[in-house]
């Protein structure tokens, strides 16, 4: 019996050992932080289409399986939208809401989980397009924060986690928009897209 209690012990010191390392690695600088880039050899309109609309949106984001707008008739800044996102067995809720909207050069948002409020997050985020020469660099960066314990003592895990799957959505985004022609937009979307931008500066 005394070896199985020394085992257990050390099993104990080691759960103990890594509980305090993440906690630690969880209070580093830029804890929560996601960021990333993609060089797209297209124009920023062309681009900009697959941030704003829904059924494009479903094709780069992967595990997005839902999209419903909360504010029908609203259109940039104040648009809330109801998320659901699938990954494996797990299924998560979200509403966004679009705090900043500029056609083809800006689209900042927050993001809040819905249901468990001891075990969800606060996301605020955005894009940012720059196009020259005809090509666009299209920036996508978040911030997170968890709330509850869990959450936020795995949060070292969960950041590198949400680190790859944006890189992996981005660069599907490049192969998605890169696949098409130049230039195609519609000319209804775009003009919706520049009267939405000068409605929101005036």
């Amino acid at each position: 019996m005394k070896w199985l209690k020394r085992i257990l012990a050390v099993v104990a010191s080691l759960l103990v050992i890594a509980v305090a390392g993440l906690w630690l690695v969880g209070l580093r600088p830029g804890h929560g932080r996601n960021s990333a880039s993609v060089d797209i050899d297209r124009p920023a309109a062309q681009v900009f289409r697959y941030l704003t609309d829904d059924a494009l949106v479903q094709k780069w984001v992967g595990g997005l399986v839902e999209i419903r707008h909360l504010s029908p008739g609203a259109q940039g800044t104040g648009d809330r939208l109801r998320l659901a996102v699938v990954l494996g067995n797990e299924r998560t809720d979200m509403e966004m809401t679009i705090t900043r909207f500029e056609a083809n050069r800006w689209i900042d948002f927050t993001i809040v989980s819905v249901g468990d409020t001891s075990a969800g997050f606060f996301e605020s985020g955005g894009y940012q397009l720059e196009e020259q020469n005809g090509r666009t660099h299209l920036t996508l960066a978040a911030q997170s924060e968890y709330h509850g314990f869990l959450p936020r003592l795995f949060e070292p895990l969960i950041t590198p986690a949400a680190q790859k799957k944006l890189e992996e959505d981005l660069a599907r985004l490049k192969q998605l928009v890169e696949s098409e022609p130049h230039g195609t937009v519609p000319r209804d979307r775009l003009f919706s897209e520049q009267k939405i931008s000068a409605k929101q500066t005036e």
